[in-house]
């Protein structure tokens, strides 16, 4: 967790220290929650980055313990999964913070499974085929397959009788929910703005992420509220933040 009114505070003294530009409550908040999502986001990125192009050295190794590290505070295992009308079985939504409802709040499904039975993901034709195929069918006798559809999906298997039957019960999965969302809460007194702690919602990512939370929504300014100023300084710092620690 990282709190947002240390954020708040930190990107304000380094946009009055430069003189570049004040940022407004509202204005931070928009900028907060773009800059967490861009963070987050990067992590997967990175990681694919780092599987397709494996290095031996040490670095990259712990560049990649990091990156798992920081993406496991998303980790939701064993989540019971529910039915909704006709077959379909609703993946996550709703459990985020801020998010509208009906939304999902899942990133990634990783993982769905019956029982203990892990169930394998397949194309809506790659299961009409199995359906025809004798042969195909046999591994669902151990091993489920699913179909997804948006946030939904079904889970088949072969029945006592040698037929394709739907599975409603006991199914679970494994995903990377997203952030949930910031928000700098306030109440004004004396026309100013004094910071709500009872209101507010700090960043979900790591502590590490501190520095490059204040850089990135001084980049952020520039472009989302035309603040060019501040942007230009935020990648500065940020690049120079980047070259100290690889040094």
């Amino acid at each position: 967790m990282v709190s947002v009114d240390t954020v708040y505070q930190r990107v304000l003294a380094l946009a009055n220290k430069e003189q570049r530009g004040y940022i407004t409550p509202q204005e931070f908040n928009l900028l907060a929650n773009q800059a967490q999502v861009q963070i987050f986001e990067q992590y997967f990125y990175d990681l694919n980055q780092f599987h397709r192009n494996p290095g031996n050295d040490s670095a990259a190794g712990d560049s990649v313990d990091d990156i798992e590290d920081k993406i496991s505070i998303f980790q939701v295992y064993n989540f019971p999964l529910t039915v909704t009308s006709g077959n379909d079985i609703l993946l996550p939504i709703d459990s985020t913070i801020g998010y509208p409802a009906g939304t999902s709040d899942m990133f990634r499904l990783e993982e769905v499974r019956h029982n203990e039975n892990i169930c394998s993901q397949v194309t809506p034709k790659k299961l009409h085929l199995m359906k025809k195929s004798v042969f195909g069918g046999q591994p669902l006798l151990e091993h489920p397959a699913y179909i997804r559809q948006n946030n939904a999906i079904q889970v088949f298997h072969l029945n006592v009788a040698g037929g394709f039957a739907n599975i409603f019960n006991n199914v679970r999965c494994d995903y990377i929910r997203k952030p949930n969302r910031v928000e700098w809460d306030y109440v004004v007194v004396n026309e100013k703005a004094l910071y709500n702690a009872n209101g507010a919602s700090n960043f979900e990512l790591h502590p590490a992420e501190e520095t490059s939370l204040v850089y990135k929504i001084l980049e952020l300014a520039g472009i989302i509220i035309n603040k060019p100023g501040l942007s230009s300084y935020g990648k500065g710092e940020k690049v120079e933040a980047e070259n100290k620690r690889k040094s």
